[in-house]
């Protein structure tokens, strides 16, 4: 039996077609087999093998320093990991309206982690700390305006045993792998006020937290693009194999 070119070409893609989807279900079958959702200070946290995501109230920007809302990681995060942060709460209308987050390791560690966001009235300040045991406190950045941060862009946090804390406001970096000594993340504070009695910081919207961790060659998610590609490939020379041989039958 002969198969022409055309033949040949829509088996390819139809096979091609069904089984594509198939690796895509399976890897995201076994990434989310261990998806939970569950309640931690009243707020839903949605997790996978190598990520969670949770939102925090604007109300948690009203919180002082001393009684912020804080989420606590089950499991302290050593590995490498990133945080993206999505900012989407409205300010009062006062250049000392903030929301301050606060990424700390584990207790006893003095070790943390800060960053803060102003409203409009303070033109979008944008700052970002570090406190260590051996250096103290130490500013890494503080601008508003353009160089400040806006709401349209995430917030991205960053660690990695060989590259060190990288922070950036969309494609814009800001921290670029500073060394600290190792940070495990174990947990993840929100406060925006400096004592109990000022006013309130923020009136609607919300703070959305995902953190995810550890080497992305271990999902098999990471290797989709892989497959695709083979998959692809193995159309392209089954076409050309097929094209040329019934070039040579035709002469």
């Amino acid at each position: 039996m002969m198969f022409n070119a055309s033949s040949v070409t829509l088996f390819l893609v139809v096979m091609l077609t069904l089984l594509m989807p198939s690796a895509v279900l399976l890897a995201f079958g076994q990434n989310s087999q261990s998806t939970t959702i569950f309640a931690q200070s009243k707020h839903e946290v949605i997790k996978t093998i190598r990520s969670l995501r949770f939102d925090f109230p604007y109300a948690a920007s009203n919180n002082d320093r001393t009684h912020p809302l804080v989420y606590t990681f089950v499991k302290p995060i050593s590995e490498s990991w990133i945080l993206n942060v999505d900012n989407n709460v409205s300010y009062a209308t006062r250049p000392d309206a903030k929301t301050v987050i606060k990424l700390q390791e584990p207790a006893p560690s003095e070790k943390f982690i800060e960053i803060a966001m102003y409203g409009d009235s303070a033109s979008n300040r944008f700052w970002a700390a570090v406190n260590t045991r051996e250096a103290g406190y130490i500013r890494l950045y503080d601008k508003n305006g353009i160089d400040g941060w806006s709401a349209s862009q995430p917030i991205i946090i960053g660690y990695d045993s060989n590259q060190g804390l990288s922070i950036s406001i969309g494609a814009k970096v800001l921290v670029d792998r500073l060394s600290v000594n190792g940070f495990t993340l174990g947990s993840i504070a929100v406060y925006g006020n400096d004592d109990p009695n000022s006013p309130p910081n923020t009136y609607s919207g919300n703070i959305s937290f995902e953190a995810l961790w550890g080497n992305p060659a271990d999902s098999q998610i990471y290797y989709l693009p892989l497959v695709m590609l083979v998959g692809v490939g193995g159309v392209l020379i089954g076409l050309l194999v097929f094209k040329k041989r019934d070039k040579i039958e035709a002469s």
